[in-house]
């Protein structure tokens, strides 16, 4: 999520680090700190079906595509084994039996009628081992052709998945991300887009666009704002905006201002800003908060990328106090700072763009061990510095990763080279990647909070 922002108007040195190279890691030079996992056994995943969704009086491609979201919803959980429905168990009366034969652990069923404005659907979660009805809820959709029509199917799958596994869903989220497009001229960088997504990939839209560069944008807690770098004539502004209004204000233009983090409750804003020491410019790290900034850190070399623990008292962040960028942890009010990234001798390792998880310590970051090394998304335990990292990734390029609201899933930027970089979400548990956006450079993606819930959609 934090992509490393050393161009040359910084730090020029730095800058030919990040050239990427052509080949990939050597896996007999990994290192014992570095776990590269060798596969997983999905042998327990709850057997899940969606039956068709019936209706009377209502179109059958609205009831179609309903459960065809949600089935779609519950399959990019990757907590379950979802299950086709046999032509015979597509209608009528719940056969138990006939389930608990295809060896189904949960069932959905749904029937969709049409209402004011859009329909009422009562959805039923079946407990097939059991031969029970685990709950019964009846929403309200808003109709095919509203906005929110999708995100009420996503909030509904997202409650499927909390009912089965009492665990959080990532459904009704979208993703942020910029776009730098292609440029007219040898010289020029091109101009850049700030875009959103659903988590799934369809509505894509275009918030706004800039002739110089937007960077690292971030979901407000409440998901009703996003901040990001954006430059400007007289450099680079850290950004807020109101997504629905589009209103703008600048939280800080002082010098070369980047890589922007909200705090968990959304009082307290990170990021990092270039200061002139002497005769040598440096990023440091700090935090605005109810109108004022001050300093967190004090290094010598640069200190870039916060990103805040779930509990908002720890800041994880990337520095090169070693000559090359690691990853730190430290109080976020400020203090000694602890290395949380391995150094090895002579291996050159390369670490940037944290990114904490909301639910717990684990920290996702890009980098590679050796200066031989593509980029990858890598995991480290914040509670164990210096402890084993496991890396995700080994194809290709891969950087920006951020945390979805589950905890488990991570949208990364990908791709060969420099030149077309997509955007792929991985399950950090089974290693499940799937596609979810391209065409062209695509970077710095930001998983939202959840933007919907259930309850909002309930008949009451």
């Amino acid at each position: 999520m934090r992509r490393l922002l050393f161009a040359a108007v910084m730090i020029t040195a730095l800058s030919a680090a990040l050239a990427r190279p052509a080949y990939a890691q050597d896996p007999a030079q990994q290192p014992s700190a570095i776990a590269l996992r060798g596969g997983y056994t999905a042998t327990d995943r709850a057997a899940v079906a969606v039956r068709n969704f019936v209706g009377a009086a209502t179109n059958p491609a609205t009831l179609d595509t309903m459960a065809t979201i949600i089935r779609r919803d519950l399959s990019f959980s990757d907590r379950f084994q979802m299950l086709s429905t046999p032509s015979t168990l597509q209608a009528g009366a719940i056969d138990y039996a006939a389930w608990n034969a295809l060896r189904t652990w949960f069932l959905v069923t749904a029937n969709v009628v049409p209402a004011s404005n859009g329909y009422e659907l009562e959805l039923t979660l079946h407990d097939v081992v059991y031969s029970r009805v685990k709950v019964t809820t009846r929403y309200r959709i808003p109709s095919d052709g509203a906005p929110d029509f999708r995100m009420a199917l996503h909030a509904i799958a997202d409650e499927i998945v909390k009912s089965i596994t009492n665990q959080p869903g990532s459904a009704a989220t979208r993703i942020a991300f910029n776009r730098q497009n292609k440029a007219m001229t040898a010289n020029a960088t091109g101009t850049f887009d700030l875009l959103i997504v659903d988590y799934d990939g369809f509505g894509m839209k275009r918030l706004g666009g800039a002739s110089g560069q937007i960077y690292s944008p971030e979901w407000s807690p409440d998901g009703r704002k996003l901040i990001y770098m954006q430059g400007s004539p007289a450099g680079q502004q850290v950004v807020e905006r109101d997504i629905q209004s589009g209103a703008t204000r600048v939280i800080s233009n002082a010098g070369l201002s980047t890589t922007p983090a909200y705090s968990p409750d959304g009082s307290r804003i990170a990021f990092s800003a270039w200061q002139e020491q002497g005769r040598n410019s440096n990023a440091e790290i700090f935090e605005y908060q109810g109108g004022r900034v001050r300093r967190l850190t004090n290094s010598a070399k640069a200190d870039q990328s916060p990103t805040y623990s779930p509990d908002g008292s720890q800041i994880a962040f990337m520095s090169s106090r070693l000559g090359l960028p690691h990853i730190y942890v430290m109080p976020s009010n400020g203090g000694n700072a602890t290395q949380l990234t391995p150094y090895v001798a002579g291996m050159n390792g390369y670490y940037f763009g944290p990114d904490w998880s909301p639910t717990g310590s684990k920290i996702a970051f890009a980098g590679h061990w050796n200066s031989r090394g593509t980029y990858q998304i890598l995991i480290a335990d914040a509670q164990r510095a210096g402890g084993q990292i496991r890396q995700l990734a080994a194809a290709g390029d891969n950087e920006d990763p951020s945390w979805a609201p589950d905890g488990r899933h991570i949208v990364f930027s990908s791709g060969v080279g420099d030149q077309q970089l997509s955007l792929y979400v991985i399950d950090e548990v089974t290693e499940t990647k799937r596609k979810l956006v391209d065409g062209g450079k695509l970077r710095m993606s930001d998983w939202s909070p959840p933007l919907a819930r259930a309850s909002d959609y309930v008949v009451r």
